[in-house]
């Protein structure tokens, strides 16, 4: 995947700032130099890499496969406030873990499948800022497959 910027300085001159993820990782490559980027997160691909550029300040923005741009505090596609990224807290994919371990060992496919459904919304709500639903839907998730579990042992 790759994304090319030109941003223009203070001065009038144009620079290219390239996002580049391959084989490699992912780099951040502003006029010729490349920088590698490494993510705040083990469990989603997250990074803000600051790009000093003589009268702005660009701000490479990458959650997942979306990668922004933000130039002096914008972003360039939508014109909304640069915002920095937030990390996702540790208890929280301490939580999401053990769902995804309790929910594949003891219910197979359909644990898998329903523990990466709600990891996914956990995380979405997360990086949104709303980290107190979150950490309600991975709790339920965790009692509900606690309960089930100890049902089927009681009945088995």
């Amino acid at each position: 995947m790759e994304r090319i910027w030109t941003v223009t300085d203070s001065m009038g001159n144009p620079h290219q700032i390239k996002f580049k993820r391959g084989f490699g990782g992912a780099k951040c490559i502003v006029d010729g130099d490349t920088y590698k980027m490494k993510s705040k997160n083990w469990v989603i691909w997250m990074a803000d890499h600051q790009i000093s550029i003589p009268g702005a300040e660009c701000n490479l923005v990458v959650i997942g496969n979306k990668v922004r741009l933000a130039v002096n505090g914008t972003y360039l596609e939508d014109g909304t406030p640069y915002e920095p990224v937030r990390n996702i807290p540790v208890w929280l994919n301490v939580l999401v873990g053990i769902n995804a371990v309790i929910g594949v060992f003891m219910y197979g496919m359909i644990g898998l499948a329903i523990t990466v459904l709600l990891a996914l919304l956990t995380y979405k709500l997360a990086l949104s800022k709303k980290t107190t639903p979150a950490m309600i839907i991975q709790i339920v998730l965790l009692v509900v497959l606690v309960a089930l579990t100890a049902f089927i042992f009681a009945i088995a």
